[in-house]
């Protein structure tokens, strides 16, 4: 969307922009004023799609008004950010696409989007073995992680990677069983997203994994085409078309981080002037910063409306969580030749340093 576009989008739909600002739109008409007096005298547009709504910033860590302030705060409106919310230029795959081909300037979606690109990606979803926030968190933002990893991510810029909580093993409302041992697994039919190395952890697992695309989920589920899915909490509850309305029993197993990340156009950020490149990515990582703690926040909200509704919200023993990391863990010889897929012949020395970097 080029500045003329961007401009007229704010004229006529007041509602793109972030929880304080739309509301704020809706009720004082100096202010949308305001933002389309900013808009044309800015020096970039930053267009910024996101499948989650605005509003729903209590349940859903997406950073939209952190975005949108902080960019705008550290270039001194030499960026202006506009917000389109609510999957309005898609979500997932085709929301990264739209990206890469500049229809927007940047983007939030599932790092499994991004695996069919950039496929070593799809490392962290080998399980048990950096699926905590605090682990994820040491990996994604390592030497290691960006030389083996996010060097394959040409296509697109990553501005920084989303903490939102481990995968579960949670079962629709029609299946309704809990799903906490190795033999739970065997014969269920799970939901999987455009993840190679999960499908192969569920087809390990004995399971009948079956490719839903992410914005029928609910419908799915309402339909009874798969029995559990692997969600985060926060993803199973912010999910499209009110998926937690589907949502039987929550397993948290934390296999692997259920990560997203921020996306950015390449021409984009190589077009933007020297200082301003320094603010914008200075921004981020404010940002990147700002957004654990409301990951922290949505995550406690989002258990705590599950248990409202009557889900429950199961946390295995160490045991339980032992026998599965025994029976599916990364250490098994049946992910090597993933490994080596994703890595390289040298991935015994590469999954090594990644394994390392989440302790440092």
């Amino acid at each position: 969307m080029n500045r003329r576009s961007a401009i007229k989008y704010l004229l006529t739909i007041g509602a793109s922009l972030t929880p304080t600002l739309a509301a704020l739109s809706n009720t004082d008409p100096q202010f949308l004023k305001e933002e389309q007096k900013k808009a044309k005298l800015t020096k970039y547009i930053f267009n910024f799609a996101s499948p989650y709504i605005s509003d729903k910033h209590l349940t859903t860590p997406h950073a939209h008004d952190e975005i949108k302030q902080l960019i705008e705060q550290y270039t001194h409106n030499q960026v202006y950010v506009a917000i389109h919310d609510g999957g309005s230029f898609g979500i997932g795959s085709a929301l990264s696409s739209s990206v890469i081909y500049g229809q927007v300037q940047g983007a939030l979606l599932s790092i499994s989007n991004l695996t069919p690109r950039a496929p070593a990606m799809d490392i962290i979803n080998i399980p048990f073995w950096c699926a905590s926030a605090e682990r994820y968190q040491r990996l994604v933002n390592s030497k290691a992680w960006q030389q083996y990893v996010l060097s394959q991510a040409v296509h697109m810029t990553v501005l920084f990677h989303y903490v939102v909580g481990s995968r579960t093993a949670s079962s629709t409302r029609i299946y309704g069983k809990a799903i906490k041992s190795p033999e739970d697994f065997s014969g269920v039919r799970f939901r999987v997203p455009a993840s190679e190395s999960l499908l192969h952890f569920y087809q390990m697992a004995g399971a009948k994994p079956t490719s839903i695309l992410w914005g029928l989920a609910a419908r799915t589920a309402r339909l009874n085409r798969y029995d559990a899915l692997d969600p985060s909490v926060i993803g199973l509850y912010s999910g499209p078309d009110e998926l937690h309305r589907e949502i039987g029993v929550i397993t948290e197993i934390e296999s692997v981080h259920d990560g997203w990340v921020a996306i950015a156009n390449n021409h984009f950020i190589q077009a933007l002037d020297k200082t301003t490149r320094i603010a914008f990515l200075d921004a981020i990582e404010e940002i990147r910063h700002k957004q654990l703690l409301l990951y922290q926040r949505s995550y406690n909200n989002c258990r705590q409306r599950f248990s409202q509704k009557g889900v429950k919200i199961y946390s295995p023993s160490m045991e339980e969580k032992e026998a599965l990391k025994f029976a599916f863990g990364h250490q098994r010889k049946e992910w090597n030749s993933v490994k080596e897929k994703l890595l390289g012949p040298k991935w015994p020395r590469i999954f090594q340093q990644l394994i390392e970097a989440t302790y440092s």
